[in-house]
Order: structure tokens, then sequence, then C-alpha cells
């Protein structure tokens, strides 16, 4: 019974420690590979942007301040093995769909014309159609949000 105790901790401490390096590797992951690409002239970094582990089915909620007078441009990148990514806009205040990327056969980036500030939740959802039921749940990958702004003001 104590052998069966301690493979099983020494079994948990493994899976733990191994989600803990996977978490670390995702950290940056939106300034690498798909999800670095050239915004344009002016557009800046914005801090908004993150990234998170996930599987697939997971649904991460992001919430992001957009203020009046900018345009943002909105990366999504993952590993191809998780495409496609549902995305959702909602409005912040009032939880309604303000735009689903379902309409537009799943693109991974958005160009947004803000008028006035608003508070925007970012819903998204890892679909992986390729994938078989056996990897989606074993697989855990990395989600990145890269968020560019500039103003529009003149």
């Amino acid at each position: 019974m104590k052998k069966i105790t301690i493979y099983l901790l020494l079994g948990l401490l493994f899976v733990s420690s191994g989600l803990q390096a996977q978490k670390n590797e995702c950290r940056k992951f939106h300034l690498y590979g798909e999800c670095r690409q050239y915004s344009g002239a002016k557009f800046i970094y914005d801090g908004q942007s993150r990234s998170n582990i996930i599987g697939v089915g997971d649904q991460l909620i992001y919430s992001l301040v957009l203020y009046g007078g900018n345009q943002y441009k909105l990366y999504f990148c993952t590993s191809d093995y998780f495409k496609p990514i549902h995305v959702s806009l909602l409005n912040g205040e009032t939880g309604e769909t303000m735009y689903d990327n379902k309409e537009d056969e799943y693109i991974d980036n958005l160009t947004l014309n803000i008028e006035k500030t608003q508070r925007v939740k970012v819903s998204v959802e890892i679909m992986a159609k390729d994938m078989t039921e056996e990897e989606k749940l074993e697989y855990f990958g990395c989600l990145g949000m890269l968020v560019h702004s500039k103003e529009t003001k003149d």
C-alpha cells in the first residue's frame, strides 16, 4: 500500500512539473512564430497581449480595454494541431456578442477601429478539428493573443 501511495505521489509530481514547464514555455508565445506579424507603420505593441496554456475544448476569456481614436490589430496563434480557433468579441458590460469569427471561416486576425473607449471580452476556444478524440484528451498547447495599436486621431 505504501508503494502505491509513493508511486502515485511521484506521478502527480511529475505531471504537475511537466505542466509548469509547459506553462513557462507558453508565457511569451505571442511574441514568436505565427503571431509575430508586421502590423504596418505606426502600430505599437500593446501590453494587453498575452499567452496561456490551453487544452482542446477549453475556453479562455480575456478582458481588454480598447481606447477611442485607436485602431487595433489582434492576432491569435497556436500550434497547427489546434486549428481552427474560435474567437468571439463580447461587450464587456452586457455580454452581448459583437463579433464571431465563425462567420468569417475562423480567421485568426482582426482589425478593429474604435471610436469610443470600451471594455471588450475576447472569448477564445480551441477546436482542433484534425485531432483524434484521444489526442484531444492528452494534448495541451500554447495560445497567444498579440495586440497592436495605433492612434487614428489627426
